[in-house]
């Protein structure tokens, strides 16, 4: 399982383990905007029948409508906070998991972005040319940085070559700012694997699968 799988399965996890709360808890709200909408509507109405019978009638069935359509806004809207909560959750469990896991994590993820370097005469289809070896670095940021042991950088480095690329890595002294994950730097190519990044992407590709997970829909 890649990296990027493992981050795919803890987003869907999340959902799963939320879906039965965060569904009462839209439930109620709709409840709660329905109801509140309907007297506010029955009060306005018992003022205007006072007022005039034919012309509260028509003004009722006016509030009604917007009314209703006010609760639907507010209730996407709430669900829309959910998913929100969703993505946001899942980010905090994978940069909260042990730092053993959290690092292994990384080397993973690492090794796979920089095996996947082409050199540009590999780019071009120069099949025959052999491949040249690469060298590269990457940033983390201060927090991820104090996390890693001394194995980081070597670990890494021993599962790209497993891989059968010739290339190494080793850990800049700059520092990037974000919650977690790493940019890699390989001549002029940058990767941004940075878990902003990372979940943005993921979320154009699982957003569907997790609202159909809280809401059943």
């Amino acid at each position: 399982m890649t990296g990027m799988d493992r981050i795919k399965d803890k987003i869907l996890e999340d959902a799963r383990l939320k879906a039965g709360a965060i569904l009462e808890q839209a439930e109620q709200e709709v409840r709660n905007i329905m109801d509140q909408a309907s007297e506010e509507a029955e009060q306005k109405r018992a003022e205007l029948l006072e007022k005039a019978n034919a012309d509260g009638e028509q003004t009722y069935r006016r509030m009604l409508a917007v009314a209703g359509l006010e609760g639907r806004k507010k209730l996407l809207g709430a669900k829309q906070e959910m998913i929100d909560a969703a993505f946001a959750k899942a980010m905090e469990k994978v940069t909260g998991l042990p730092d053993r896991q959290y690092q292994e994590l990384l080397e993973r993820m690492i090794a796979e972005a920089a095996a996947g370097y082409r050199e540009p005469s590999e780019q071009a289809g120069g099949t025959d040319i052999p491949q040249e070896r690469f060298s590269g670095e990457v940033m983390l940021s201060e927090k991820d940085a104090a996390r890693m042991d001394g194995q980081f950088i070597v670990n890494i480095n021993k599962r790209l070559s497993a891989s059968g690329k010739k290339g190494t890595i080793t850990l800049s002294e700059k520092r990037i700012r974000a919650a977690g994950g790493f940019i890699l730097k390989i001549g002029d190519m940058e990767i941004n694997s940075t878990f902003e990044i990372l979940f943005e992407m993921l979320r154009t590709q699982l957003e569907s699968d997790v609202v159909s997970i809280l809401f059943g829909s």
